[in-house]
């Protein structure tokens, strides 16, 4: 048994923790907690199977993002996983769930097939099926690590409204208190106007945010976010573009205190209260 506090960061897809809570999984890895990283949607794609085309141009986009054509783009994707983690001294663990464009339905049609399908209703089927599924995941990973100390997970807000991101929202509600769960705000979705107050609105229960400042550590996140190679260009139009607006977005959180130049927000929403 181990007396480090555990730390679990649940993530939907690879780049997820860097881009929204990077400073902090650095700050507590730092301060030596036992961080863990859970990219719950980090299957390939079934083999044998064609993509849908929504899938198809993701894939495309990912590879002429990522320089290479050659290897497949999940396991360019994974790799980057790997080398952000290193930066933020967290510990990589991956899921065999497929992300959104991948999965189909029972009936065997594909579910989400274009962006508003990604950012839109989540799939009834999952909506039953998936957050106990996850939610065992984490109740997994917190028992074999054989941690005595404090746990703590940090789990998506779902600001966006991303299907994978609504999936893990619900299923951290379903952890109990043992599992001190604070909710991250989805970045860059979290960026857009108005997106984020619309999120709260919309769960309508009393939550409580608290800010952490990110300013010395502020470089390490930009770093770990600068290796996902792949994404940059859909998240942000540029590789060159990506450093100005993670510091932008940071120092308008901060600024909404005035306690830091540079911060990162969570939200805690009491144990108490449930959504329907």
């Amino acid at each position: 048994m181990q007396d480090r506090p555990l730390v679990i960061f649940l993530s939907p897809h690879f780049d997820d923790i860097a881009l929204s809570c990077g400073g902090m999984a650095a700050r507590l890895s730092r301060a030596g907690a036992r961080c863990v990283s859970l990219t719950v949607f980090a299957a390939p794609p079934p083999s044998g199977e064609p993509l849908s085309q929504y899938a198809g141009q993701l894939h495309a986009d990912w590879e002429s993002a990522s320089g290479t054509g050659e290897q497949a783009i999940n396991e360019v994707r994974r790799e980057e996983e790997r080398q952000a983690a290193r930066l933020l001294g967290i510990e990589p663990l991956m899921l065999d769930l497929p992300d959104a464009p991948y999965r189909r339905g029972a009936a065997g049609a594909y579910l989400y097939t274009s962006n508003p399908d990604l950012l839109g209703e989540v799939a009834a089927e999952e909506r039953r099926a998936l957050p106990p599924r996850i939610a065992a995941e984490v109740a997994r990973v917190a028992r074999e690590a054989g941690t005595r100390g404090r746990i703590r997970v940090f789990a998506p807000l779902g600001v966006g409204h991303h299907v994978d991101h609504q999936l893990l929202f619900w299923a951290a509600r379903r952890l109990g208190p043992r599992y001190g769960v604070l909710f991250y705000e989805d970045y860059p979705y979290a960026g857009w106007a108005g997106a984020l107050q619309a999120r709260i609105d919309e769960l309508g229960v009393p939550i409580q945010q608290r800010l952490t400042p990110i300013a010395d550590l502020l470089g390490v996140k930009i770093a770990a976010i600068a290796r996902y190679k792949s994404q940059l260009d859909t998240l942000f139009g540029s590789s060159e573009a990506m450093p100005a607006a993670v510091r932008a977005y940071a120092q308008s959180v901060a600024g909404a205190s005035g306690a830091a130049q540079y911060a990162e927000r969570y939200w805690h929403i009491p144990p108490v209260y449930t959504l329907a």
